[in-house]
């Protein structure tokens, strides 16, 4: 019989961000062991209203750690449409079916609800959640400015070190201490040529917008993701997808860019120029109006990392962009992230985990994680210069979708062995 789990076998978990990636891994390991997540900025630390896609692999994960579809608004993704420059339809997916075929659906929601979602599920009373242990502590305004990786220790930028059993370093695309890990002179950040304008915009506010101007073949409010290609030669889509429960709607506008001389860290979440956006992208009368009518623009030039020679070093392991950033145009980034999270399962033993034996297990985990990382941005990759979106997604949607965590890949890979 195996022996319960005490406050002796409990594992000090330490986590590095609060964005998606760090706050799922405290869920996953809350209810075995004692978790602090260090976040660098305030509690208001998710970045913008636009919205955020959970494809079947990520659905199924948050489920089990109690994410709720209704309660947060998300809404199902069941359908794809593509348009022309002249907003013609050019293929349609009427029902894509992802629910029989992968366990869950897509599901579209606004990021800063998932981030607070996460945040609830992370630092809830136990008892709220019916799980056991207690809640993540969180530590805001103290960024991990070191790591000692072998030990476990982190210094923060209070001059103060705390150590651990594990470091989870989660810390994001411009991670400060990925080098750390991977090693000096590892890869960091890079531009890809492509840039994103990001708004949100409120059916209500689309609606005015619109005003006596029919709606554009495109324009679908309910459980649709829509691409609306540019002009032939242009090389620039719309894409647009509702959540809150079709009371809002994200669009994600990418084109290919020169690159800017701004650094990685400047050109990352900026704010946009309204009027180049609507220059680039008011090839159409309905969209110009819609985009124009949000109430914030943002803009990315979209980064992506290559291959990191490791993810882990002693009791210390990447996790999130700050091991694998990729681009959106698979919409994969967050799920990634969440999968990472999700493989901390290996610490939970119910008859406790060794200090020992950390390393060990995060090698294990990185044994799955990476190979799978990597081939996710290789497979994003290839759409970059095509910008041909739903044909990659519906190709790669077996190897995306139907991941259904971490025992089940090292059962069916050891099944293969």
């Amino acid at each position: 019989m195996a022996s319960p789990r005490t406050d002796t076998n409990k594992l000090k978990v330490l986590i590095v961000g609060s964005g998606l990636a760090g706050l799922t891994a405290a869920r996953v390991l809350r209810p075995h062991h004692a978790v602090t997540v260090y976040e660098r900025g305030d509690a208001s630390v998710a970045t913008g209203g636009q919205g955020i896609v959970l494809g079947s692999n990520g659905a199924k994960i948050m489920r089990t750690l109690g994410w709720d579809a209704a309660r947060v608004g998300a809404v199902p993704i069941r359908r794809f449409g593509l348009f022309d420059g002249d907003n013609k339809p050019t293929e349609r997916v009427a029902d894509m079916r992802l629910a029989d075929r992968y366990g869950a659906d897509m599901f579209a929601q606004k990021r800063s609800d998932l981030r607070d979602e996460l945040l609830r599920l992370a630092t809830a009373p136990s008892v709220e959640l019916g799980i056991a242990g207690a809640p993540a502590v969180m530590v805001y305004n103290n960024a991990v400015v070191g790591l000692d990786p072998e030990e476990g220790v982190v210094t923060l930028s209070d001059g103060s070190t705390a150590a651990g059993d594990v470091v989870i370093v989660a810390d994001g695309i411009h991670s400060r201490l990925r080098s750390t890990i991977a090693g000096e002179g590892c890869p960091q950040a890079k531009k890809t040529g492509l840039s994103v304008y990001r708004v949100a915009v409120s059916l209500d506010e689309a609606n005015r917008a619109l005003g006596d101007l029919a709606p554009p073949p495109w324009w679908e409010p309910r459980n649709a993701q829509v691409f609306v290609h540019g002009p032939e030669g242009s090389r620039r889509f719309a894409t647009t997808y509702p959540f809150r429960n079709h009371t809002g709607f994200n669009f994600s506008c990418i084109l290919v860019t020169q690159m800017s001389s701004r650094s990685t860290t400047e050109s990352w979440h900026a704010d946009g120029d309204r009027d180049k956006m609507l220059e680039y992208f008011g090839w159409d009368e309905g969209l110009r109006r819609i985009l124009g009518a949000a109430a914030e623009v943002k803009t990315w030039e979209l980064q992506d990392l290559e291959p990191l020679p490791t993810w882990t070093r002693g009791r210390a392991m990447l996790i999130g962009d700050a091991a694998h950033a990729m681009t959106p145009l698979q919409g994969q980034g967050a799920n990634m992230s969440i999968e990472d999270a999700e493989g901390f399962r290996l610490l939970n033993s119910e008859e406790g985990t060794r200090r020992e034996d950390v390393p060990a297990l995060l090698r294990r985990i990185e044994s799955v994680r990476r190979p799978r990382a990597e081939s996710a941005v290789a497979r994003t990759r290839d759409t970059h210069a095509r910008l041909s979106i739903t044909e990659s997604m519906e190709s790669n949607a077996d190897f995306f979708y139907s991941y259904d965590g971490i025992y089940a890949a090292l059962a069916e890979r050891e099944a293969a062995e």
